[in-house]
């Protein structure tokens, strides 16, 4: 503890108070032992009957980084053991989250005895309703609540294994499955590394031990599949989480133009010319991603009315895989909830964002007309019939006028310009990673002596330079900011970062606030 600079110590005192636990922070985790909950061991019972019968198994995924990647290690797990086995992850715009039964039916038709879901299961009771028709055994893998018992052969989840397993994400679990199967590999933490950064777990238990235990083998072995879709050459949970987990959400949220299954082959493959291939269609898609977002959330400020105390907005041109990524960059800029909607011929699409202090299924879960509704506090996403989008408005607007609630502001940690250094922050290192359960403090920097400003990519942000010759800059900064005077700013709130620019390294601050004299 003694070899902590004062920096690092004052980042851990600031988000620890007790420094006797100061050891487990700063501390890099060992992955627990394999588990031993009985649900486990018949799993590998049920694997090992499934092989020594030649049966067909298919493995039922998600579209987002989380379900990718879990079906990557499942179908490479159980490839491995030797099972001839295949895959399949929906169509988010024409199938939605989630078994369906149409995919059950095809899997029957093909001669599948055995579906395994990873990230997903839990809800699906229809399909695993019809698999038990068919006579087809059912195990699912899933981290997402339990609000119903599951109707099916086997059930993984963290619930049913030991605590240090509670903050699993779907590749976690999948992962700790192949684990007692014996046949993981390096290959297979990398992906539940990137995995557990993507669906944003709390950063403790074996989700700390795969985050830390994983990223250092990407970072040492430079693995060709997950490095190609980075651009830093040494990546930490922020990188990762800016870099690869949004490549990877595209393909899933841009179902219209690219199969999302082609993700799982990209991880599947070893031929480098077809890895290459794929990444640049990765590349493509993602570029694609940023330029409809960008154009939705310029409409969405266009014609949003900021004063209403829950912000609605849709327009025709809406693509609704995009959706949530508007309805939480007007959220952040706004600080209020938002709902984002996308209309299709069947109804409406939407997705809700909000601040800390509102619930979003706490505020939506008196309207009874959903046609499907899920999420949790700070996210929400739910289908409408067009003929209840009125109902839903009104519904809205007067829940909101006896809805209390209240915005929670993180203290924040306040730091001198000159503490920002490549050192410094290089020695943080030893704390990551940050998340969930640990979360980074919102840095306040002096911004009282600021040297000089400019916008750039026409005006969208921001860069100023302090006397110190700290860089700080403002992604999307407000034009209500750009109208201010400089010489009335007392300091920036956000986060330090570490740049990386023709093989030299130097720290930008990225502002999420402005707070003035």
């Amino acid at each position: 503890m003694e070899n902590l600079s004062l920096f690092t110590k004052k980042i851990l005192s600031f988000l620890e108070s007790d420094s006797s636990k100061w050891d487990y922070w700063t501390t890099k985790q060992k992955l627990a032992p394999v588990s031993d909950a009985s649900c486990m061991h018949k799993f590998v019972e049920r694997i090992n009957e499934a092989k020594k019968q030649h049966k067909k198994i298919l493995v039922a995924g998600d579209y987002d980084c989380d379900g990718i990647l879990a079906t990557t290690i499942m179908v490479d797990g159980l490839t491995k053991m030797g099972i001839e086995t295949g895959f399949y992850i929906p169509d988010r715009i024409k199938e939605g989250y989630g078994l369906h039964e149409e995919t059950v039916s095809l899997a029957h038709q093909r001669g599948y005895q055995i579906i395994v879901t990873v990230d997903n299961g839990v809800k699906a009771q229809s399909a695993l309703k019809l698999a038990k028709a068919y006579g087809m055994e059912t195990i699912v893998t899933d981290h997402h609540c339990l609000d119903d018992s599951v109707d099916c052969d086997l059930l993984i989840h963290p619930d049913f294994l030991e605590p240090e397993f509670s903050t699993l994400c779907g590749a976690g679990v999948a992962y700790e499955c192949i684990r007692m199967l014996a046949v993981d590999s390096d290959y297979h933490l990398i992906l539940a590394a990137i995995a557990s950064i993507g669906d944003v777990m709390q950063v403790t238990g074996q989700t700390r031990a795969l985050i830390q235990n994983g990223l250092t083998l990407l970072n040492v072995s430079k693995e060709k599949h997950c490095s190609l879709l980075a651009d830093d050459p040494i990546l930490n949970e922020v990188s990762v989480g800016f870099q690869i987990v949004p490549k990877l959400n595209a393909i899933g949220r841009l179902s219209n133009l690219a199969n999302v299954n082609n993700a799982v082959r990209y991880f599947l493959n070893q031929n480098d010319q077809k890895i290459r291939s794929f990444h640049m269609q990765i590349t493509h898609l993602n570029d694609l991603r940023k330029k409809i977002s960008n154009q939705m959330k310029e409409t969405a400020l266009s014609k949003c009315v900021s004063s209403q105390p829950v912000i609605m907005v849709q327009d025709p041109s809406f693509h609704e895989g995009i959706i949530g990524l508007v309805a939480g960059s007007l959220c952040s800029q706004f600080q209020k909830p938002v709902i984002v909607f996308a209309k299709n011929p069947e109804g409406y699409k939407a997705s809700m964002r909000s601040p800390r202090g509102f619930n979003c299924m706490d505020f939506l879960h008196d309207f009874s007309d959903y046609d499907a509704l899920g999420g949790h506090d700070q996210a929400a996403g739910f289908s409408l019939h067009l003929h209840d989008f009125n109902s839903f408005v009104d519904y809205v607007r007067n829940k909101i006028n006896s809805y209390a609630w209240e915005l929670e502001t993180k203290s924040t940690l306040y730091v001198k310009p000159e503490e920002l250094t490549v050192s410094t922050l290089e020695e943080l290192d030893v704390l990551r990673p940050f998340g969930p359960g640990f979360e980074f403090p919102a840095i306040e920097v002096d911004a009282t002596q600021i040297k000089s400003f400019y916008d750039f990519s026409n005006g969208k942000h921001r860069r100023y330079t302090l006397d110190s010759g700290l860089t700080c800059i403002y992604f999307n900064i407000p034009k209500t900011e750009k109208n201010k005077s400089v010489n009335a700013i007392r300091s920036f709130v956000g986060q330090p970062q570490m740049n990386y620019y023709r093989g030299t390294k130097r720290v930008n601050f990225v502002i999420d606030s402005i707070l003035y004299k």
